[in-house]
């Protein structure tokens, strides 16, 4: 059991959609040290596309600087079996659709995925627009580094696209959520106010191999 990153999860009472808290081992300004002096890249240099859908406002880090010790432990516990088993296991409790979207167990479930984070850096301004995720993507999360809760950080997810139901996920300083992609799990985030935003997003990821 990890005991440096100790991770508590809990429903929104929202289908599919969890929230969750890291008890972190350092302050928000010693990691924010480190993610100001992090290199940064736009997204087209490592999708395989090589397109920017945020117009430039978005920028991430998928390998720290070696001195960046924070960063370093923190990408690899999001890589971690021991988080996606964590994960898939509460999304099976939880998510009863699960079993019959896929027909595999949670541990086939854990055979056939990747777990990995990348550090993304959101501009004032940027805009996550209104969406459901991409069929690759078994489900997807958000840690927030944020150094309190703000509204104009957040991201919310709704019932339908018409932004029925909403609820909102807080973002605290190790905060973040964790959903089932599926039909109806809509949502969208931003930065609406005049500083950075910045946070790891969490893929859990189908192990697709060419034929």
């Amino acid at each position: 059991m990890n005991t440096q990153f100790p991770v508590h999860i809990e429903p929104t009472g929202k289908w599919k959609v969890s929230k969750f808290h890291i008890d972190l081992p350092f302050t928000h300004d010693e990691l924010l040290s480190e993610l100001e002096n992090e290199t940064w890249v736009n997204p087209s240099v490592i999708n395989n596309l090589g397109n920017d859908i945020w117009g430039g406002v978005r920028f991430k880090c998928m390998n720290p600087k070696s001195e960046h010790t924070k960063m370093r432990q923190l990408k690899e516990f999001f890589c971690s079996d021991e988080l996606k088993h964590k994960f898939v296991h509460w999304l099976y409790e939880t998510d009863e659709s699960m079993n019959w979207d896929w027909e595999w167990t949670p541990d086939e479930m854990c055979e056939h995925t990747i777990l990995h984070g990348e550090f993304s850096k959101d501009m004032p301004g940027f805009v996550n627009v209104l969406h459901t995720d991409y069929r690759k993507l078994v489900a997807t999360g958000l840690v927030y580094y944020a150094k309190e809760d703000n509204p104009d950080l957040s991201t919310v997810f709704y019932d339908t696209m018409d932004r029925v139901n909403p609820v909102r996920m807080t973002t605290n300083f190790g905060d973040g959520w964790f959903h089932s992609n599926g039909n109806n799990t809509w949502h969208e985030g931003w930065n609406k106010t005049d500083k950075v935003r910045y946070s790891t997003l969490l893929g859990l990821t189908l192990n697709i191999k060419p034929l």
